[in-house]
């Protein structure tokens, strides 16, 4: 009876000391994974590029170590890394850094132009399924290299990451800059049609002299431009909207809620509004046919002057024309530009499926979006 307990007390040490030897493992494990955050490296901006064979990876860092100060040039650096996929190419990061790269704040990946057009899609599906990147990191195209946007010269702000991020998210809105985020990405792709689009980031180059004391001359400076958009579907790299086209999207996503409307006056003087808030809604009136309905709210861009208690430079009928002409012009440039490459860019086939069902969609070809008709409508409120 004695032994039977002796052996029953050291079956309950064995799973005491099997417990205690899991749980120090565990932590052990728990330990090396989250190193100290003076061991890594901050990413606040990832530029990929294709190089051949090979996924081109430039990382604008922030060293901890070095003091972590936004205000501070020299804390940021860009560092480069390739590889056959990318994860290869994120895992040679930290090797070219030193410490382990940390893309928990990477809240901006620009994508090069070539790659778009051979690796776009199976680097963005990397983005959409990696636990590294969060919903709300926004997605830029670049014109050319991605790698030359991240490490463009931007007086305003020495980081460019820092200075697009500020762009998309209202500084810049009257640009009609369209902004795309991993999660927009993600949400469009399985949309009928599967239309996509994310700024083009273009850079110039400017003079800058900066005002107030103790500003030395900027040479070489450079300007990002984010006021085109570019589209995309899921066969990959779609067109570039020029400017005008551009803000028709953002009216019509109702997003453009500050900048201005150029038109020209009675006088025919070049005159403008500037834009309070815009909205659109997509009304589906048949099965082949949309109407986008706008509102925007405008004020006078220039002080109303009184006569006998008259204002006597408000806007008239045929100036009020001219502006909801100049809008809905913008809007029907970025559709047909869609149209004739048989893109859906406003996802006109998902709103008539959610009215008439699986049917419709039946009956659709891949190319339905060179039958439907498209107009719009525009209510204008000046304030």
């Amino acid at each position: 009876m004695q032994r039977r307990q002796r052996l029953k007390r050291l079956g309950g040490y064995k799973w005491l000391i099997i417990v205690v030897i899991a749980v120090v493992l565990i932590g052990f494990d728990l330990l090396a994974d989250n190193a100290s955050i003076v061991n890594r490296g901050i990413v606040v901006g990832l530029a990929i590029d294709s190089g051949g064979d090979l996924i081109e990876l430039a990382a604008q860092v922030i060293l901890p170590r070095s003091g972590g100060s936004a205000s501070g040039g020299n804390d940021f650096m860009i560092f480069t890394s390739s590889g056959e996929t990318m994860q290869d190419a994120v895992e040679k990061l930290s090797v070219s850094m030193g410490v382990k790269a940390s893309l928990s704040h990477c809240t901006l990946v620009v994508l090069g132009g070539d790659l778009l057009r051979t690796k776009g899609d199976t680097v963005l599906k990397h983005l959409i399924r990696s636990p590294y990147f969060a919903d709300n990191t926004l997605l830029v195209a670049a014109s050319g290299k991605a790698k030359e946007v991240l490490s463009a010269k931007v007086p305003i702000n020495d980081v460019a990451s820092y200075h697009m991020q500020r762009m998309m998210q209202g500084v810049q809105r009257e640009a009609g800059v369209n902004a795309c985020t991993i999660k927009d990405y993600f949400a469009n792709y399985y949309y009928i049609g599967g239309a996509n689009y994310m700024p083009v980031a273009v850079v110039e180059n400017c003079e800058y002299t900066p005002v107030g004391p103790n500003k030395e001359s900027t040479d070489g400076a450079q300007l990002l431009d984010l006021s085109r958009t570019l589209v995309l579907t899921r066969e990959g790299y779609g067109f570039v909207l020029d400017y005008d086209a551009s803000r028709g999207l953002s009216f019509v996503k109702g997003s453009l809620n500050d900048g201005t409307i150029i038109f020209v006056s009675d006088c025919s003087e070049e005159r403008d509004v500037v834009i309070l808030d815009s909205k659109c809604t997509l009304s589906v009136q048949s099965e082949d046919e949309v109407v986008a309905k706008v509102k925007v709210k405008v004020k006078r861009n220039d002080l109303p002057t009184a006569q006998d208690g008259m204002i006597v430079n408000a806007l008239s009928e045929r100036e009020r024309e001219r502006i909801r002409e100049s809008v809905r012009g913008q809007i029907l440039a970025c559709f047909k530009e869609g149209q004739k490459q048989d893109i859906d860019i406003f996802h006109l086939g998902e709103h008539i499926y959610r009215k008439y069902g699986e049917e419709w969609r039946k009956n659709q070809n891949k190319l339905y979006i060179r039958n439907i008709k498209f107009d719009v409508k525009v209510e204008l409120v000046v304030k």
